[in-house]
């Protein structure tokens, strides 16, 4: 366990409600964290029950409460973004950890940087690294995907977007990793406190030398008139990188794992093309993978229970998609009428990066699919599910028939395998598992 468990259960929290649960670590030995969650809500757990494990806190289960908790900020207040508060870092990251009115001034500093023409320029791009990406792993016949995919297009987008040195993806990759799925608690306060040495000294560089990157706006910035002070930079700069460099690559770990096990649904994609769409928005819906956290702001009763002033209460976002009434949400359907899922947030925190994920999403839906249609995990694979404030899959190995650099793609129907089914894939020796 992380954190210390809390000794004594507080005197509002009925012995009824209370289970021996550590949102850190999650059964998921496919390497699905979606349907774990899922499994535990349908495990006979009460809808909203308390944990004396990492300090003691609530936890939401329900698909209606999760969606009313993020909604209401005016109950549950941002301030605190883990479990248990002596995990939440100091100053606080800006403005992940504000709540209406003051998180309004701080979003909107970082709002023009996600519009759709900015975006897109992105996704000229992450379209342009991807292909290059693949193309030289293509030949391989197996990869390493979150190293050698996942944690490359997204990362070198953001870095890119806020002009850091390419050469300092993997420190702060690392520097992430700690803060997100820490060993001990030390690790992640250390890492906050590199996190804040690294993008300060980006900032004095970009003060005194701005460009036309987030950084250098964000540097010369004002609120009410006045600059932003440090405290205030060191936390936007934070929940950039944090945001930025993490929850794609884990979300498309997600993905990946799914359609090397589902030929049906990757020739579906390559076979109607019209699909991309409907794909993303169910992906997102199926693999949302954050575990957010709210502080109660004032007593109040949620769904005929009691949570007191000050209360922590997590929310995983995947159970505020998968609605209890009877239909089957753990199938992946590419024709599911769209649904309002929680993946991104909801209300005012909702995720400034949703379009730009998006768009990621998509380039490498079709830029993958283009050019190794057919992949599968090897046999040997044991995939963990690591748990933080966003869960993924730390190692995916894939295999698949070698595919030559020249050779034609089979997207959009310009090659289509549906008469002759889907090839064998050949599991090469143990070399393959890198």
């Amino acid at each position: 366990m992380l954190y210390p468990s809390r000794k004594i259960l507080p005197d509002h929290v009925p012995p009824e409600l209370v289970v021996d649960y550590d949102t850190f670590s999650v059964d998921a030995p496919d390497g699905d964290f979606a349907a774990a969650m899922v499994r535990l809500r349908d495990s006979g757990v009460p809808a909203l029950f308390w944990t004396q494990r990492n300090g003691g806190h609530w936890v939401a289960t329900g698909s209606s409460q999760v969606r009313q908790i993020l909604e209401d900020a005016a109950n549950f207040s941002s301030r605190a973004m883990r479990v248990p508060k002596s995990a939440n870092p100091v100053p606080p990251i800006i403005p992940l950890m504000l709540d209406p009115p003051e998180h309004h001034k701080y979003r909107r500093l970082i709002g023009p940087a996600m519009t759709p023409k900015k975006v897109q320029q992105l996704e000229d791009r992450a379209r342009i690294l991807s292909v290059d990406l693949i193309e030289t792993i293509a030949p391989l016949g197996r990869c390493e995907f979150i190293c050698d995919f996942a944690q490359q297009m997204p990362i070198a987008i953001f870095m890119g977007m806020l002009d850091l040195p390419a050469g300092d993806r993997d420190h702060i990759m690392a520097v992430v990793d700690r803060i997100i799925r820490p060993d001990v608690p030390e690790t992640r306060m250390r890492g906050f406190e590199e996190l804040a040495d690294y993008t300060m000294a980006k900032v004095r560089e970009r003060r005194a030398s701005p460009g036309e990157d987030l950084v250098s706006q964000l540097a010369l910035a004002q609120i009410d008139g006045e600059l932003l002070d440090d405290a205030a930079l060191q936390g936007l700069m934070s929940v950039l990188l944090l945001a930025g460099l993490d929850t794609v690559a884990g979300m498309l770990g997600f993905i990946v794992r799914f359609l090397a096990t589902s030929p049906a649904h990757r020739r579906q994609l390559r076979e109607e093309p019209a699909l991309i769409s409907s794909a993303i928005e169910e992906f997102l819906r199926r693999m949302a993978m954050v575990n957010l956290t709210r502080e109660v702001e004032r007593d109040v009763v949620l769904d005929g229970v009691l949570l007191k002033r000050g209360d922590l209460v997590v929310v995983s976002t995947p159970l505020g998609n998968f609605p209890q009434d009877g239909q089957d949400w753990l199938a992946v359907d590419f024709h599911r009428p769209r649904i309002a899922h929680t993946t991104f947030g909801a209300g005012p925190h909702f995720c400034l990066g949703a379009m730009l994920a998006r768009a990621e999403i998509r380039i490498f839906l079709e830029e993958w699919l283009s050019r190794i249609p057919d992949f599968e995990i090897p046999e040997s694979a044991e995939l963990k599910v690591q748990v933080g404030a966003a869960a993924m899959i730390p190692q995916l190995p894939l295999i698949w028939s070698p595919i030559e650099k020249d050779a034609p793609t089979v997207f959009a129907g310009t090659i289509s395998n549906s008469s002759a089914g889907l090839p064998t894939m050949r599991h090469p020796s143990s070399s393959a598992e890198r």
